[in-house]
């Protein structure tokens, strides 16, 4: 598994938008999003989106123009960094 994890500087009203922005969008996302969260601590916000493959994540990623997560963020007014990590999966 994969994630892209994009973070930003966010105020409390901003976070809370895009949280709302993540439920509204959920039937929408992209084929292989596992799940998606938003953590937010100390005024900065990171959207993980967990991904059945890093393949399938790169895949999307070369194929759109401003990935999802990026696009959410920029709606609410922030301009996030993306990166991508590997995720372990115990158990």
């Amino acid at each position: 598994m994969a994630a892209a994890v994009v973070e930003a500087p966010l105020s409390r009203d901003q976070a809370e938008r895009l949280a709302e922005l993540m439920v509204e969008g959920k039937p929408t996302r992209p084929e292989g999003v596992v799940t998606a969260a938003l953590l937010y601590e100390d005024g900065t916000g990171t959207l993980i989106a967990c991904w059945e493959s890093r393949e399938v994540l790169e895949r999307y990623l070369a194929e759109v123009d401003v990935p999802r997560g990026v696009e959410l963020m920029r709606r609410v007014g922030a301009e996030p960094t993306l990166r991508v990590v590997e995720l372990l999966e115990l158990g």
